[in-house]
């Protein structure tokens, strides 16, 4: 017999099911079977009934379809386990008919589709037909029966009842269509066992049933008790009411037939038709109701309008218009300016509601959203960070396994690698992941080496160059995998200088003895991925791939003990395709595209596993989720996203022949929302992006979400007569720091230390930025008294910057650049200074051009073809006249390391001299000298003059494009030193304001006798900088030391002075 039970509260239904299971069955060991519309709803009927039973077990909980084909095995023989026409079955043969010639008459639409010869595209329009043959067996079981009569169904249905049929007599199995008939045929002739039979089924909380489903539950009620427990907006017959826009179309289309709709109340009239549909068609199988209505308690808004709905209330006829309290939060509208600033706000007014309610709990919280994929991540950066008083314990569901495991992630980027590009910043950023390096003996600190090495052969993309060919370019290996690989081997394996070619290739010398094994393990990582390349590009059956894909984890994962768990999914993944493809009787080969897009399938399906986990629960839209939580917040409501819309293709014959009961997206969104708005137990809470993040403009909500507005503005007044939408709606500002949250005098308000310190710091006075350190510090130990040579060299580059990591330990650290994985088409200054060093060097020294721009090619740092050797043949060109500029000056003797050890009061320098010659020092560059290099140079020029070396004259010559820099001999230089010295070991107690660039201008104005206000004026151009300028304050050394940047006062005149003047003294540019 068939059992409707009606009620408007989930908790009731819950309970009538819950006596109903009181009664035992006949057969104790009997599991009892609770069809339900989505896993989520089960997962919350086993709690529940678990409260009321004490216990929950020897229950299942299986979803329509596989319930009605389960059923049928039972009201039948010879029904297979599986069903044949599924839909991913029908898919395969579907693309494996599609490939095949198609007859010439009829077939004209499906040839437009499948003009283009691609796997892909032919896979997924098999997946479409296969959809709508699904829906047609589902919803237009009378068109399957013309189709297999070889009558025409419907106009323009040719192409696809000839698949039918063909499909149809190639699987040689029954479809549900056809063991319903089968079904008929045997109740009327008496063939059923009902001891095969279970003895009860109940279904709970479904929203929609297909006809065909509703009569194999009405034939089976001969034999099964099965009870029905629906979830019903509104009590009585509510099932003729149809919105004002549906009114108006049928009234235009037949005034007569449409005297009997009436509107009610509209709410119900728009939201409500598909449950409307459902309604009426259990009415032809009504055979008695029990119905456990109830008035929502309380005296909110949100319960006012859920009575509405419950008594399908026109507002007409209320006697006055409804007054809202002041006070009412039942219901609430958000309006933020993008989805980080939603979230942020529904935290703290969760907050704000556990701190008005010492009853709630977390667990009483469902917040819904039709995006979860977007909204995740702003959810774990909210709700993960906040800890302490703050902190609200919370679950993530319906995520993709995408988005929400990085190790199916990191399988499909492995998987797309083949015959593409081989980017050096994807490859390396693929061994970052330890799920992968600790597979090839590597580890996290091994990276920046790697890196460092990636950098050094100039690896840019490409395995050996072949793939330049396919794209139209020349055939080189310049800057690929392979080249760059070589010459890191070669560099270890084989001993001498970066100089030397061996076979076209150029060793690079950074891998020292200690490296080997990561090199080692870098080079079976690249190996492995270029044998992909060989095992993953052969198109292959479905067990061939479920083997190879296997491999791939085994080649390339190592997991931990908790990433195992993933691994196995990942694998029972690729299992199921393959059994899926075998089921289907698919045995032939598939490319690896079509294999990714199988895959990529598979893992977007959410995931859901963790719904109603404990704390508040974030979940998304989707049918039958609107479960009964005291609080529920639905977010993201934006404009178009909800109801969300899935246009049917253009050869989906339902579309334009709609009947009562078909399903839509769009109607199970409208359904859900309204289901939404009756399961809200305290409050309900709606936010959405309401103002435009780059001008302010307003933005408009979900449609829904309007209605509901309009609704109450319609029909309900605030106590001062207002609209009730504005006192209910918050319209937040853009930043959660904004003051306005910690005002008193308003509705805003935050949880958010962090926010609240913002805020304050907005509102206060501006007063200068204290310096990092305020006070000398103590006396540096005894050690610091031993002075390198190269150690005073780097006080004098940025003494602040010396003090604060030599000494204290503080190093900035630099945002680190993404690695170049595109051909070089120009070289960087620091690469073109040190090719025209060596241009230089090789010219005097006579070398062989040709064989010069061989080493530099190998080198990988010129750009391709005809653009690197002009640039090179320009540079080699510019070295040449400067190598004859530089020839005559260059030492007629061999250089010598000097070994100078200078003492000055306790302070020792000591340092090697390399390159000193008869004639002095001498060095050069393509450019100006730099200041901070200047100051080195004026080092090891006064290092020079207290060596006191025979035969050596103390004069230190730097010749560059500007001319040649001649610094003369010092005779005073001990005390130069000295004071030197003396400035280092102050600067390790407190920030020298010395900056090479703005102290050598002032220096240079003052010797030119400019007046000091000038001189200072020169300074601070070079200090503050401009538009046309760096400015030497943007080192983050000097703005940490320096925040106010105002240093350029009488302390760094007289080091600039004490500095620069004995050297500008004894300096000649020629």
């Amino acid at each position: 017999m068939l059992h409707l039970h009606h009620s408007n509260q989930l908790e009731l239904l819950a309970d009538q099911l819950a006596d109903t299971l009181r009664r035992p069955l006949v057969d104790t060991l009997a599991s009892e079977t609770i069809v339900v519309q989505h896993p989520g709803m089960g997962r919350w009927l086993s709690l529940q009934l678990a409260r009321r039973l004490s216990i929950c077990a020897n229950m299942a909980f299986p979803l329509p379809a596989g319930f009605i084909w389960q059923l049928l095995r039972q009201l039948l023989e010879d029904v297979p386990e599986a069903d044949s026409f599924k839909p991913e079955l029908m898919q395969w043969w579907l693309f494996e008919r599609l490939v095949q010639p198609m007859p010439e008459h009829g077939f004209e639409p499906l040839r437009r589709y499948l003009a283009r010869d691609d796997e892909v595209t032919r896979f997924q329009l098999a997946g479409e037909i296969a959809n709508c043959f699904d829906q047609y067996l589902v919803y237009r079981p009378d068109w399957i029966e013309h189709w297999q009569q070889g009558r025409d169904a419907i106009a323009g249905d040719y192409w696809q009842a000839v698949l039918w049929r063909e499909l149809v007599a190639d699987r040689d199995a029954e479809h549900w269509v056809d063991l319903q008939q089968r079904l008929l045929r045997a109740v009327d002739a008496g063939q059923i066992n009902p001891d095969q039979l279970p003895e009860r089924i109940c279904l709970f909380a479904l929203n929609s049933l297909s006809p065909g489903y509703l009569e194999i539950l009405n034939l089976s009620a001969r034999w099964i008790e099965i009870h029905l427990f629906i979830l019903n907006p509104a009590e009585g017959y509510w099932m003729d009411l149809v919105s004002e826009e549906e009114l108006g179309r049928r009234t235009l289309d037949a005034a007569d037939r449409a005297l009997y709709l009436e509107v009610g109340n509209p709410l119900l009239a728009s939201m409500g038709g598909q449950g409307s549909d459902f309604l009426v068609s259990l009415l032809s199988h009504d055979s008695g109701a029990t119905e456990a209505f109830v008035e929502p308690p309380g005296d909110g808004l949100l319960h006012q309008l859920q009575r509405d709905i419950l008594h399908a209330c026109e507002m007409e006829e209320r006697q006055d218009v409804a007054r809202l309290d002041p006070g009412d939060r039942s219901l609430q509208f958000h309006l933020c300016h993008s989805p980080m600033r939603e979230v942020q706000v529904l935290h703290d007014q969760l907050l704000a509601r556990f701190a008005a309610d010492e009853s709630l709990q977390p667990s009483d919280i469902l917040v819904m959203t039709p995006d979860m994929d977007s909204y995740a991540p702003y959810i774990e950066a909210v709700f993960g960070e906040s800890a302490g008083r703050t902190h609200i314990p919370y679950t993530l569901s319906d995520r993709s396994r995408i988005t929400e495991t990085p190790i199916v992630s990191l399988f499909l980027q492995l998987l797309a690698l083949p015959g593409g590009r081989y980017p050096v910043d994807e490859i390396f950023s693929l061994l970052g992941q330890p799920l992968l390096h600790r597979r090839f003996g590597l580890s996290a600190g091994d990276l920046p080496r790697i890196r460092h090495w990636l950098e050094a052969v100039a690896i840019r993309w490409g395995r050996d160059g072949s793939e330049r060919l396919a794209l139209g370019l020349p055939l080189t290996g310049q800057n690929s995998w392979q080249q760059g690989l070589d010459r890191l081997l070669l560099g270890y394996a084989l001993p001498g200088n970066d100089e030397q070619l061996f076979q076209g290739l150029l060793p690079c010398a950074e891998v020292e003895g200690a490296d080997a094994q990561i090199l080692a393990g870098l080079y079976s990582f690249v190996t492995a991925l270029f044998e992909l390349e060989r095992v993953l590009t052969e198109p292959a059956p479905l067990a061939v791939w479920a083997s190879r894909l296997n491999d791939l984890i085994d080649r390339f994962f190592d997991p931990d003990e908790a990433e195992s768990r993933l691994v196995q999914s990942l694998r029972s993944s690729i299992a199921r395709i393959a059994e899926t493809a075998a089921l289907a009787g698919f045995a032939g080969k598939i490319s690896r595209e079509l294999m990714i897009g199988q895959l990529q399938d598979q893992f977007a399906s959410p995931s859901g596993g963790r719904f109603l986990g404990g704390g508040v629960s974030f979940c998304a839209l989707t049918p039958m989720r609107a479960l009964p939580f005291r609080v529920i917040c639905m977010i993201g409501m934006n404009d178009g996203i909800f109801p969300r819309e899935r246009r049917p293709v253009g050869f989906n014959l339902l579309a334009g022949q709609r009947r009562p009961g078909d399903r839509s997206r769009r109607a199970d969104d409208r359904y859900l929302f309204l289901e939404t708005l009756i399961s809200a137990r305290d409050q309900l809470y709606f936010s959405y992006v309401g103002q435009d993040i780059r001008d302010n403009s307003s933005l408009p909500p979900s449609v829904l979400l309007s209605e509901v507005i309009d609704y109450l503005d319609d029909h309900y007044r605030t106590e001062q007569g207002g609209l009730p939408s504005v006192q209910l709606t918050v319209r937040h500002p853009l930043q959660a720091f904004n003051p306005r949250y910690f005002s008193p005098d308003t509705v805003l308000f935050s949880y958010a230390d962090v926010n609240c310190q913002g805020a304050k710091a907005l509102l206060a006075q501006v007063t200068p930025p204290v310096r990092f350190i305020q006070q000398p510090l103590t006396e540096p130990e005894d050690h610091w008294r031993q002075v390198e040579l190269i150690q005073l060299i780097r006080f004098y580059t940025n003494p602040v910057r010396y003090l604060l990591s030599a000494r204290l330990g503080i190093t900035i650290a630099y945002e680190q650049a993404g690695m170049e994985s595109r051909d070089p088409f120009e070289l960087d200054y620091f690469q073109r200074s040190e090719l025209f060093r060596r241009l230089v060097q090789a010219s005097m020294e006579g070398g062989d051009p040709g064989q010069r721009l061989l080493v530099e090619r190998a080198r990988g740092t010129l750009p391709h073809g005809t653009s690197g050797l002009v640039l090179f043949e320009r540079l080699a060109d510019s070295a040449r006249l400067f190598a004859d500029r530089l020839q005559p000056l260059y030492p007629a003797t061999e250089t010598q390391t000097l070994t100078v050890d200078f003492t000055h009061g306790s302070l020792r320098l000591m340092g090697r001299l390399e390159g000193v010659s008869q004639a002095g020092l001498l060095d050069y560059s393509l450019e100006k000298i730099p200041d901070p290099q200047l100051l080195a140079l004026w080092i090891r020029h006064l290092l020079l003059n207290v060596a006191d070396a025979d035969a050596v004259r103390p004069v230190t010559r730097w010749l560059s494009r500007e001319g040649l820099v001649t610094l003369h001999p010092v005779a005073d230089a001990a005390e130069r030193l000295g004071d030197l010295l003396d400035l280092y070991w102050q600067g390790l107690r407190w920030p020298l304001p010395l900056f090479a660039r703005s102290a050598r201008s002032y220096a240079t104005a003052l010797q030119e006798g400019k007046p000091r206000e000038l001189c200072l004026q020169r300074a601070r151009q070079k200090w503050f900088g401009g538009y046309q300028g760096f400015a030497e304050y943007d080192n983050p050394y000097y703005r940490l030391a320096f925040p106010d940047g105002e240093v350029l006062d009488e302390t760094f005149e007289n080091l600039s002075e004490r500095v620069f003047a004995p050297l500008l003294s004894a300096m000649e540019v020629s």
